[in-house]
C-alpha cells in the first residue's frame, strides 16, 4: 500500500495527528485511568474567585544572559539560548532544570485551583470512551487479528484466534499494557507477524526519544527470543521464511540513514548493511508490497525520492534501483504480478498512475494507467489480487476508485458529508473486500467492507459513544475563507444547533497545521464535544501547506512562499468573525509543532483576534533552529525553509519566525506544552519563546508553561494519560472563557 503521504513522514504523523487528536502536556500516562470522585462544581463566581488565588502567584521568571551569533551581516541576540543543556539529549543541567521546575509547579497551581473541573472534564471525556472494545478483525491465513481493550488497560491487548475452528480460543500475541508497567513513557513502534504465523516482531520506545528497540516473540513458546534490536525508527519487517528482517537504523544525530538485514540469533553488529545514504537532505525506510513479495527502500528529501526494491522470492539480499533521484520528482511503488505499479508526479505535481515491468523498472519503460489530472489528487494506492483501490482528492474531498484489474471495470466511492475524513485500512492481499474508515465532525469513525464482487458497502462497526450522542443535534458545514491573495481556502466546522446563535456570540475553538504537505482530516473528536456542547463553534482551518486541496497546495506555502500559511489562517479567523461564528477576542487558537509555529506567528501579529491559544510542542524558534545544522532535523529541513545561511532565506525566516518575532504588546492567554525527551522540537524552543513572552508581554493573561519530563513529541502515551492532557487543556480554555 503507497500513498504520497508517506513522504518524510517521520515529521508528520507524530508531529500532527497525535498533537491534533490528543493535546500534548504534562503528565504521563498511568496503568490504571483515575477515578474522579463525583462532585458538584462550583458556581462560576466562586470558581474564578478560587482563581484569583492563583493571579497573586508571580510566575517564573528566567535569568537574561546574552548569546550572541553573527550571520550575513547581521547580529543576534539571544536573552534564553542557555536554556539549551550542552549535553543535550541529555537534559541534567540543575539550572535548567530548576527552571522547567518552576513553570510546572506554576501551571500546577493553575490545575490545582481548578481540580473539581478538571475532574469532570477528564470524566466526561472517558465517558465517552468505550472502554471494553474490540477492533474489527482481519483475516490472515487460518487466524483472525484484531486488538481489544479493558475498562482499566491503558493500551490495547492484541489478539488473534484460528478461524477454522468456530470454538477456538483468543491468544494474546501481545499486552501493550505489560510491556509499558516498566517506564512511565511507553509507544508501540510498529508490529509484523512472520509469513508462518509463528513469530511476532515489535518494537518500542520507553521514554519518548523517538528511538525504538526491537524485540521478538516466539508464538509458539510465548517468549522472547534473544535478539533485541536499538536504534531503530519506521517499519521492521519479516523475510520471507521468517528467518531475519529488515529495519532502519537511526544515528547519534537522529537521522535514519541506513537499512539492515537482521539474521534471528545474531547479534546486532553483524547485521549486514543493505543501503546506506550519504545525503543529509535524504532519509530512509522500509515499505512491503501489498503481496508481501517485495521489500522496497526508500530514500527522500521533502520534494525527491528514490526507491530500490529486494524480492524476497528470490532470497538475495542485493537492492534493486527502479529509478534514480531527480530533483522534484517523488514517486512511490506497489507490485502486483509481473508488474510495478508507481505513483509518480514526473508530469505533474498531482501524480498520475503508471506501470512498468519487473526487469525494467526504469522511468523510459514506464507505461501510463492514469494520467496527471491538476484538478484530482492521486494520493493512496492499495493492491488485492484481481482489484486497485485508488484514494484521490477533488476540491479537497477524499473518493476512492476501485478497478478491476482484469476488466479495467471501475466503481468510485463517494461520500454523504458536506466535509468528512475517508481512508483506506489495508487488510490483505487475497481480501475479497475494500476496508475503509470513515468519519466525520459529526458521524463516529465507521470501518466499512466494499465487497468487490457485489460492489456492496457494508458498515462493520461504529464507534460506540458510552455517554450518548445524537449526531441530529449537530451541523457540519464547509465553507471557504479569502486569504490575502485571493485564494479560497476551506473550513471545516461543526456546532450543536441548539447553542448556536450565529449572531457572533458563540465563542469559537479553531486548529491549523498547514506544513509538510499534511492535512488535517474533517474527522470526528470525541473530545471536542466538551466545548460544543458548552456552545462552542469547532473549526479546522485547511490552509496552505498542507496537502488539503492538492500537491500545489502544500508547494504553494514553503520557502519564500511560507506566509501564505499564516494569511490563509487570519483569513479564515477574519472570515469566521465576518460571517458572525464568533467574534473578534471570542476565538481559542491551537496547533501542534509546525502547527504551533503558526499560532506563534497568529498571536504575533493579530492577537487581539484571540482570547486563548493553545501551543502543543511549537516549533518557534525557526531560525536559531535553522541555522544549526548539527540539529538532527536540520539538513533535511532546507527542502521545507530554505537554508538560512543564504541571506534570502535568513531575511525571510527571520521575519515570522514566532521566538524572533516576540514584542511589547498584548498576548492572549496561553498554553504552550513541551517534551523533555522531544527529538523533534527540542524542550528549548517552547521554554524559551515563553520567556521570552513574560519579559515582553504587557498584559496580565495566563501564561503557561508545560513540560512533560518524562516524554517526547507525543505528551503522555496511552488513552488515559492522552485524556489527562486534554483535560487540563479545555479547563484552561474555559476558564479563560468563563464558562466552568
Amino acid at each position: 500500500m503507497i500513498g504520497q503521504e508517506n513522504q518524510n513522514c517521520y515529521f508528520i504523523i507524530l508531529v500532527s495527528v497525535l498533537v491534533f487528536f490528543s493535546a500534548a502536556a504534562s503528565t504521563h500516562a498511568e496503568e490504571n485511568p483515575p477515578k474522579p470522585k463525583p462532585s458538584t462544581c462550583p458556581c462560576k463566581k466562586d470558581y474564578m474567585q478560587s482563581m484569583n488565588a492563583f493571579n497573586h502567584l508571580l510566575p517564573p521568571k528566567a535569568e537574561k544572559i546574552p548569546h550572541i551569533t553573527k550571520m550575513n551581516g547581521e547580529t543576534l541576540v539571544d536573552n534564553y539560548a542557555w536554556l539549551r543543556d550542552k549535553h543535550w539529549p541529555k537534559v541534567d543541567d540543575p539550572k535548567i532544570l530548576g527552571y522547567l521546575n518552576e513553570e510546572n509547579a506554576y501551571t500546577s497551581a493553575f490545575m490545582t485551583q481548578g481540580k473539581v473541573n478538571y475532574d469532570k472534564l477528564y470524566a466526561e471525556i472517558i465517558g465517552r470512551i468505550k472502554l471494553e472494545d474490540a477492533s474489527v478483525p482481519i483475516k490472515k491465513d487460518n487466524y483472525d487479528y484484531y486488538k481489544r481493550t479493558e475498562k482499566d488497560s491503558n493500551y490495547p491487548i492484541y489478539c488473534r484466534k484460528l478461524n477454522t475452528h468456530p470454538e477456538a480460543k483468543e491468544e494474546v500475541i501481545l499486552d501493550a499494557n505489560a510491556l509499558a508497567k516498566v517506564s512511565p513513557y511507553f509507544d508501540l513502534g510498529t508490529m509484523d507477524i512472520s509469513q508462518d504465523h509463528t513469530k511476532l516482531l515489535y518494537s518500542a520506545d520507553y521514554n519518548g526519544s523517538d528511538r525504538y528497540t526491537v524485540k521478538v516473540k516466539d508464538l509458539t513458546t510465548g517468549q522472547l527470543l534473544p535478539d533485541s534490536i536499538e536504534n531503530t525508527i519506521g517499519e521492521v519487517l519479516w523475510n520471507k521464511d521468517g528467518t531475519g528482517f529488515f529495519y532502519a537504523k537511526l544515528s547519534e544525530q537522529w537521522r535514519s540513514e541506513e537499512i539492515y538485514f537482521h539474521k534471528l540469533s545474531d547479534a546486532q553488529s553483524k547485521d549486514i548493511l543493505l543501503y546506506k545514504e550519504s545525503d543529509p537532505l535524504f532519509m530512509v525506510d522500509v515499505e512491503q508490497s501489498s503481496n508481501k513479495r517485495f521489500i522496497f527502500i526508500s530514500s527522500s528529501s521533502k520534494n525527491t525520492s528514490e526507491v530500490r526494491y529486494i524480492d524476497l522470492d528470490q532470497n538475495k539480499l542485493e537492492p534493486i534501483l527502479i529509478q534514480a533521484r531527480k530533483e522534484d520528482h517523488l514517486y512511490t511503488v506497489d507490485n502486483h504480478g509481473d508488474l510495478f505499479y508507481i505513483l509518480t508526479n514526473d508530469k505533474g505535481k498531482n501524480f498520475r498512475l503508471v506501470t512498468t515491468t519487473i526487469t525494467q523498472p526504469d522511468q523510459s519503460h514506464w507505461k501510463e494507467l492514469i494520467a496527471h489530472n491538476p484538478n484530482i489528487y492521486l494520493n493512496e494506492l492499495s493492491l488485492y489480487k484481481q482489484y486497485l483501490a485508488l484514494s484521490t482528492k477533488e476540491q479537497g474531498l477524499t473518493q476512492i476508485n476501485i478497478i478491476n484489474l482484469n476488466t479495467q471495470e471501475k466503481d468510485i466511492l463517494k461520500f454523504p458529508d458536506p466535509t468528512y475524513d475517508a481512508s483506506q485500512v489495508f487488510t490483505t492481499f487475497d481480501d475479497k473486500a475494500l476496508r475503509i474508515s470513515y468519519s466525520s465532525l459529526v458521524t463516529p469513525n465507521s470501518i466499512m467492507a466494499y465487497d468487490f464482487a457485489t460492489k456492496k458497502l457494508e458498515t462493520l462497526k461504529v464507534t460506540e459513544i458510552p455517554s450518548g450522542y445524537t449526531p441530529s443535534d449537530y451541523v457540519s458545514e464547509r465553507v471557504f475563507a479569502t486569504s490575502k491573495d485571493g485564494t479560497k481556502v476551506p473550513i471545516s466546522l461543526v456546532y450543536k444547533k441548539s447553542l448556536f446563535k450565529k449572531d457572533g456570540s458563540n465563542p469559537l475553538y479553531l486548529y491549523g497545521y498547514g506544513s509538510y504537505g499534511f492535512a488535517i482530516p474533517a474527522s470526528f473528536i470525541h473530545h471536542a464535544l466538551s466545548l460544543v456542547d458548552r456552545g462552542f463553534v469547532y473549526a479546522i482551518a485547511h490552509v496552505r501547506g498542507g496537502d488539503d486541496m492538492g500537491y500545489l497546495w502544500y508547494e504553494s506555502a514553503k520557502f519564500l512562499t511560507k506566509k501564505n500559511t499564516f494569511d490563509d489562517f487570519l483569513s479564515v479567523a477574519d472570515y469566521l468573525v465576518r460571517d458572525q461564528y464568533t467574534s473578534a477576542g471570542n476565538i481559542t487558537i491551537s496547533g501542534g509543532s509546525a502547527g504551533g509555529m503558526l499560532i506563534g506567528v497568529s498571536v504575533n501579529e493579530r492577537p487581539e483576534l484571540f482570547k486563548t491559544a493553545i501551543a502543543d510542542v511549537p516549533f518557534v524558534d525557526v531560525l536559531n533552529t535553522m541555522l544549526d545544522d548539527t540539529l538532527p532535523l536540520t539538513p533535511s529541513e532546507f527542502k521545507e525553509w530554505g537554508n538560512p545561511k543564504d541571506p534570502k532565506y535568513f531575511d525571510y525566516i527571520k521575519s515570522y519566525s514566532p521566538y524572533d518575532n516576540v514584542k511589547a504588546q498584548h498576548y492572549p492567554a496561553m498554553y504552550v506544552s513541551a517534551g523533555i525527551n522531544d527529538p523533534r522540537v527540542a524542550y528549548w524552543e517552547p521554554a524559551k519563546w515563553v520567556a521570552k513572552l513574560r519579559e515582553l508581554k504587557t498584559d496580565n493573561h495566563w501564561l503557561l508553561l508545560d513540560t512533560n519530563m518524562d516524554s517526547g513529541h507525543a505528551g503522555a502515551t496511552g488513552r488515559f494519560g492522552r485524556a489527562k492532557d486534554v483535560a487540563k487543556e479545555y479547563l484552561f480554555i474555559l476558564t479563560v472563557q468563563g464558562l466552568i
